[in-house]
C-alpha cells in the first residue's frame, strides 16, 4: 500500500482550547463593547417582532383613580422615546407608596395593540399599573409582572370587560386573565386565565 506524502495530507488547523478563563475574558470583552453603543446595549429600545418597524405608536389611556391622561407617541417608528416612557412610568406608578418603577417598553405595544383593536380614538383606563414590593397584594403573587413593570390592569370607556378581553385574545401573547372590572395583560409567556 501507497503512503501519501506529508505535503499532500489535509491540513488541519490546531483548535484553539477554551477555558473558563479564555471564555469569561471574551464575554466580559463583548459586554464591554455594547455599552459602548446605547443602540446595542438596549436592544429593547428597537423594535421587537412580530410589529415591522417604522410606523410610530401611541398608546392613550387615563387613569381610573387620579383622571390624569396619558397619550403620547412613544415610538418613533425606529426606536422609542426615552422621555415618552418616563412619563409613562410616573402614570403608571404605585399611587400608595408614589414608587415610580421602570415600564418595559413592550407592555406598551400590547397596550397599544389592544386599543387598536378596540378602537384607537377611545382610551383605555388605567387601573393598575406598578406595583411596590412593599404593597403587593394579599394573596398575590409575591413574583407578580406588576412588581417589574411588566404588567396592566385595564378597563374601556365604553367596552364591557368581555368585549376587551375578546379583543386581548386576538392578539394572542402575553398573560391575560379577565376580572369582573378589569383585564389583566402582562408581557409574561402567553397564558390565560
Amino acid at each position: 500500500m501507497e503512503t501519501i506524502p506529508e505535503l499532500f495530507m489535509p491540513f488541519e488547523a490546531p483548535r484553539p482550547v477554551l477555558d473558563r478563563r479564555t471564555f469569561l475574558f471574551g464575554a466580559t470583552a463583548a459586554a464591554s463593547c455594547l455599552t459602548a453603543s446605547p443602540g446595542l446595549a438596549l436592544p429593547f429600545l428597537r423594535r421587537a417582532q412580530p410589529e415591522p418597524t417604522g410606523a410610530p405608536r401611541s398608546l392613550m389611556m387615563i387613569h381610573q383613580q387620579t383622571e390624569e391622561v396619558f397619550n403620547e407617541v412613544y415610538f418613533d417608528g425606529t426606536i422609542y422615546d426615552l422621555d415618552a416612557l418616563g412619563r409613562f412610568a410616573h402614570f403608571a406608578r404605585d399611587l400608595r407608596t408614589n414608587e415610580v418603577g421602570e415600564m418595559n417598553p413592550h407592555l406598551l405595544d400590547l397596550a397599544s395593540d389592544i386599543q387598536h383593536l378596540a378602537g384607537a380614538d377611545a382610551p383605555l383606563i388605567l387601573t393598575h399599573g406598578f406595583r411596590s414590593s412593599s404593597r403587593n397584594i394579599r394573596g398575590g403573587a409575591s413574583n407578580s409582572h406588576h412588581l417589574h413593570g411588566q404588567a396592566l390592569d385595564i378597563a374601556h370607556h365604553s367596552l364591557s370587560v368581555g368585549a376587551l378581553h375578546q379583543h386581548a385574545v386576538k392578539i394572542g401573547r402575553g398573560g391575560l386573565g379577565r376580572y369582573s372590572t378589569f383585564i389583566h395583560i402582562d408581557i409574561g409567556e402567553t397564558r390565560r386565565w
